[in-house]
């Protein structure tokens, strides 16, 4: 990602443990976990039930931006 601004990188820090949900690098559809070890010693499997896709990769929604 680049801010528009100033055109250098942003670094975008996630949670680990938030609960925003991962997508479907194909449809966009919510994935489910395969295996409860995933993530730990093991990268997490995700599996999609629309199009049946199986990967690690995942999409996540931009974090709304404040206007304070």
């Amino acid at each position: 990602m680049e801010d528009a601004e100033i055109g250098t990188p942003r670094l975008v820090r996630r949670k680990i443990f938030s609960r925003t949900p991962r997508l479907c690098v194909v449809c966009l559809t919510p994935l489910e976990r395969l295996s409860e070890l995933g993530g730990w010693l093991i990268p997490q499997d995700y599996l999609c039930p629309k199009c049946g896709y199986q990967g690690i990769a995942y999409l996540e929604e931009a974090p709304k931006e404040r206007t304070d």
